[in-house]
């Protein structure tokens, strides 16, 4: 759950990469000159992002 009074992504959940204190906008005082990330305040987790990752046998018999 984002915090709706983030003083750093204000509300949107993203901040820029480059600049993680301004929210990932275009509006007045967002930025995007970078890609966009979680901002702190932003707990939840998409369970696309969480896939485990199983590696194969390669093991040659």
């Amino acid at each position: 759950m984002t915090g709706k009074l983030c003083p750093f992504c204000r509300g949107l959940g993203w901040v820029c990469e480059n600049h993680p204190l301004r929210a990932w906008s275009e509006k007045l005082g967002g930025c995007r000159c970078g890609e966009g990330m979680p901002c702190t305040c932003n707990t939840t987790e998409d369970p696309e992002i969480r896939v485990v990752i199983v590696e194969a046998d390669t093991t040659w018999h």
